[in-house]
């Protein structure tokens, strides 16, 4: 050990029921393969010999299963993934771990960083967020951005044609690991696509933006341009001299979408931050994202309107935004020869989701890992603990709760409330009733940076802390309970303030404490308006209550 005040200098070493969820994913163990003894026999040849590059598998072989572990949640999941993915990069394999969450997906690769590397596999292993995947995906033969940005501009214009992506060695069979794979069937991903957009910028393209936005000034805030009355003008018709007549369809349909946008650019709601306009995206906001032309009238109007975004910001968003394709989030893991993963919730998807899984991704083998710690101690009642609220006593019941737990024991816990959207945290937290517990209180939201959402994270679980989350805190967040007055003092305890459309996703919130046989508890206030789009009737309320 080198530095022992830096956690990351210890040697870490797996629980036996972890080096079983990790030989599971491995496939050892599966009768109907000899894949287990294959592995087994290469792990022994490694240990004998310590050289890497035990690569024989080819996309031939089909010796690998598709297969999902269920572990419970602060359980190891993250170093499962990471030991498995090391071993079968080392054994010849190209690896793909994909999470909902860029947070986690760059804290666990962070994480194992080191034994990549010093292993040699770091070229093969990629951890990232199922759009960074999809991204990854078709531009495996090249940047598809630029081939389409190519074929538009003319050998003398500015702007680079781009070079071809050089990718992994495709020789590789490539595997695909799953972080939380409930996540991937959510209304955000399955049944949806991925857009990329080819940005393609000139003179003329500013030149007409400006137009529309003069109009629409002009006009008290409401374009009533068409395409028609554009065409007639002469900035269409520079637009058109530059990048030539064969193009002109597609400038068409291009300003068809700037003047519906232009009307709308409000929705979805953004931030301004440091220059930029971002949206949120999982746990966190990301500034590279479009929204159609919406962020471009966006930019012109926090630059004009605000005065908050300068002309070089909105000079640089100022574009033709040329989409190159619509790829199903659903056919995407169809493209890698084997699935696996890991998830805390596998018992818990519906019948649906575990018939697409079967069908549709061969995902028929499932194992579930018992608790390394025996019973889960984290205490809810659901007569005592579930509380309805009206809208109106909303935020004097939810400060009560807050009060009430943080010292229902001999000295004072540490709280996490969870909110469905930062709208109704902020609202919270703005409100009469909570505003003497302001100085105690923290705030994470997907608004953070990844180290300020790491301080706040490192300091929640502290005596006498309130900390405010929205609910996409709920997945893979760790709160490392240090402090012993709240270990001592029956744990973290978490209300969660909405009701969730999975039940997956409930439990995963409950999972943020009584984590690895800690103590904690769990507690709900809802607002009976809310519950009513769930076809709960007011007289089961009132049972209820």
């Amino acid at each position: 050990v080198e530095d022992r005040t830096n956690a990351n200098s210890y040697l870490r070493q797996p629980h036996d029921a972890q080096m079983i969820s990790i030989m599971r994913v491995l496939g050892i163990g599966n009768d109907r393969s000899s894949y287990g003894k294959d592995v087994l026999n290469g792990l022994k040849s490694l240990a004998n010999t310590f050289t890497f590059g035990l690569a024989s598998f080819s996309k031939d072989q089909e010796t690998l299963m598709p297969n999902l572990v269920e572990i419970g949640t602060g359980e190891g999941k993250s170093l499962t993934l990471a030991v498995a993915s090391s071993v079968l990069a080392l054994m010849g394999f190209n690896i793909n771990c994909a999470c909902y969450s860029k947070y986690l997906s760059v804290r666990d690769y962070q994480d194992y960083e080191q034994l990549f590397d010093t292993l040699g596999v770091q070229p093969y292993i990629v951890y990232g967020t199922f759009n960074e995947l999809s991204e990854n995906m078709i531009n495996e033969r090249g940047n598809i951005r630029d081939k389409v940005r190519a074929l538009m501009l003319k050998p003398d214009d500015d702007e680079k044609k781009g070079d071809e992506s050089a990718g992994r060695d495709a020789s590789r069979a490539s595997i695909l690991l799953i972080d939380e794979v409930d996540v991937f069937f959510n209304k955000q991903f399955y049944g949806e696509y991925y857009t990329p957009g080819a940005v393609l910028r000139h003179d003329c393209i500013k030149t007409m933006t400006d137009y529309m936005w003069n109009h629409y000034v002009g006009n008290s805030n409401q374009s009533t341009l068409t395409l028609s009355t554009m065409k007639s003008t002469d900035e269409y018709q520079q637009c058109v001299t530059v990048f030539g007549t064969e193009w002109a369809t597609i400038i068409d349909e291009q300003i068809k979408c700037m003047l519906a946008d232009i009307n709308t650019f409000d929705s979805p709601k953004y931030v301004v931050k440091n220059d930029k306009i971002g949206y949120k995206e999982g746990d966190q906001i990301t500034y590279s994202a479009t929204v159609g032309y919406k962020t471009l009238f966006a930019y012109y109007f926090e630059h004009h309107v605000n005065n908050v975004i300068s002309a070089n910001s909105l000079n640089h968003v100022i574009a033709m935004y040329l989409k190159c394709g619509a790829f199903s989030y659903a056919e995407i893991p169809k493209r890698f020869d084997v699935i696996m993963g890991v998830t805390g919730t596998l018992r818990h998807l519906s019948v649906p989701e575990r018939k697409t899984m079967d069908e549709k991704y061969g995902l028929k083998v499932h194992t579930y890992m018992p608790s390394l710690f025996g019973p889960n101690k984290n205490r809810f009642d659901q007569q005592r603990d579930i509380q309805i609220s009206t809208i109106e006593r909303f935020n004097e019941d939810l400060k009560n709760e807050i009060i009430k737990r943080l010292k229902d024991h001999a000295s004072p816990r540490c709280v996490f409330v969870f909110f469905e959207d930062r709208t109704k945290l902020m609202s919270f937290s703005s409100c009469p009733e909570f505003h003497t517990f302001l100085d105690q209180t923290r705030i994470i939201t997907e608004q953070l940076t990844f180290k300020e959402k790491e301080a706040e994270i490192k300091r929640a679980p502290q005596s006498n802390r309130i900390t405010l989350l929205t609910k996409s805190f709920g997945r893979g967040t760790d709160f490392k309970v240090m402090d012993e007055l709240v270990r001592n003092n029956g744990g973290p305890h978490v209300i969660q303030t909405f009701v969730t459309i999975e039940l997956s996703e409930e439990i995963q919130i409950k999972g943020r404490t009584g984590r690895q046989g800690g103590e904690g508890s769990y507690s709900m206030v809802l607002i009976d308006e809310e519950l009513e789009k769930f076809d709960i009737t007011k007289e089961q309320i009132e049972q209820a209550q």
